[in-house]
Parts: C-alpha cells; sequence; structure tokens
C-alpha cells in the first residue's frame, strides 16, 4: 500500500465516510436490539459511562491517522532538501504536530463538534457510543493498512448512519450537503493555494 497514488486517495476520500456511514448503521442497529428491555433511564445512564470509552478509541483512531498524514509531509520535506541524511520522524515533528493539533482543536473545534452533535442530528450518549466505535474502527482499520483518511470525513458518515436509524428525518440532509460540498471545494482550493505558496517562494530564490 505504499505506492498508493492520488486515484487511490480520492477513492479513500469516498470510502471512509460510506465506511463509518455502514459501520454505525449497524452498531446503533446492534445496540438498541441489545438494550431492548433496558429502561431509556438505564440506557442512557450506562452510554454516559461506555460513551467516555468510546471517546477514548476514537481519538486513538484520530491519533493514528491526522496526526501522522503532517508528520509524513514535514519529514519528506526535510528527508528531500537535505536536512535529514535518513528518513525518518524526529521526536520533535511529533510534537509538534500533536501539539498543532491539540491547538487548533482547542481553538475552533467546539464549532464542528456543535455542527456533529446538534445541527447534523441530535445525538443521544447511546448515538454518540455508536457514532464514537463506528469512527474509531474504521480509522485504526485504514491506519493499519496505510491508508491516510479524514478523521471529519469517517465521524461524519458515522453519525449519518447513527442518526438514519431513528428515521430518514433525523438526519438534517441540508446540513450534511453543506459539508459534502466543503469536502470538495476544500482539495482544489488547497492545491490552488500550494501552487500561490510554491510560486512566491521561488521568487525568492
Amino acid at each position: 500500500l505504499y505506492g498508493l497514488g492520488i486515484v487511490e486517495f480520492a477513492t479513500f476520500i469516498i470510502l471512509a465516510p460510506l465506511g463509518g456511514m455502514f459501520l454505525g448503521f449497524f452498531i446503533m442497529v446492534a445496540t438498541v436490539w441489545i438494550c431492548r428491555r433496558t429502561t431509556p433511564r438505564r440506557v442512557d445512564r450506562v452510554f454516559r459511562r461506555l460513551q467516555l470509552v468510546s471517546a477514548a478509541f476514537y481519538s486513538l483512531g484520530h491519533g493514528t491517522n491526522d496526526a501522522q498524514k503532517t508528520m509524513g509531509i514535514i519529514a519528506g520535506v526535510l528527508y528531500t532538501s537535505g536536512m535529514m541524511s535518513t528518513f525518518h520522524i524526529p521526536f520533535w515533528v511529533v510534537l509538534a504536530c500533536h501539539a498543532a493539533i491539540a491547538l487548533g482543536t482547542l481553538s475552533g473545534g467546539w464549532r464542528i463538534v456543535k455542527t456533529m452533535g446538534m445541527r447534523l442530528t441530535q445525538l443521544r450518549p447511546v448515538d454518540g457510543f455508536a457514532a464514537e466505535t463506528a469512527g474509531a474502527v474504521t480509522l485504526l482499520l485504514t491506519a493499519l493498512a496505510g491508508i491516510p483518511v479524514s478523521t471529519t470525513h469517517t465521524i461524519t458518515g458515522a453519525i449519518v448512519g447513527v442518526g438514519s436509524t431513528k428515521r430518514a428525518s433525523a438526519v438534517r440532509w441540508g446540513v450534511a450537503a453543506r459539508i459534502v460540498w466543503a469536502w470538495i471545494l476544500t482539495i482544489p482550493a488547497s492545491a490552488i493555494i500550494a501552487a500561490l505558496a510554491l510560486a512566491v517562494t521561488k521568487l525568492f530564490r
């Protein structure tokens, strides 16, 4: 899988949220069936605690994917520029990438959390547990296969899958469509900004 190209990456950009969606749907269905004779109050109390476990599991999946992509790019630049004689990930790069993701989540992550947990669909503790577990499993499987995917794409698919188990109208499809359009537009926008940045740096060589 180390020879993956642009087409393969683009394919998994689509497959990751779909995988999260189907897995979220089936985990939620299985959870509802297992808890079918349990009172809603007890289910809510139990899954408030279990969601701490699923959130930690999902955080592990997040770390195996998003931070690793940034580390690989930085290490690749250092190696090709001759600043490293052998390709490896310096420890300071690991710390810098984790710190950047943590600060980014701290400073602007709440708006994304609000969209995912309240605007896309209303999540109860049991719903959050199913979505986080589905997202974590998808992320860890792709990480073990060496496939870089988006954590946000994956959890969005998982939340849609969980929400759709209630009824189709439980998911705000207009919000979901805007999220997908944002995904589509960020790819060419990032490419354009990268090309402009390269052109600017060439002027100072």
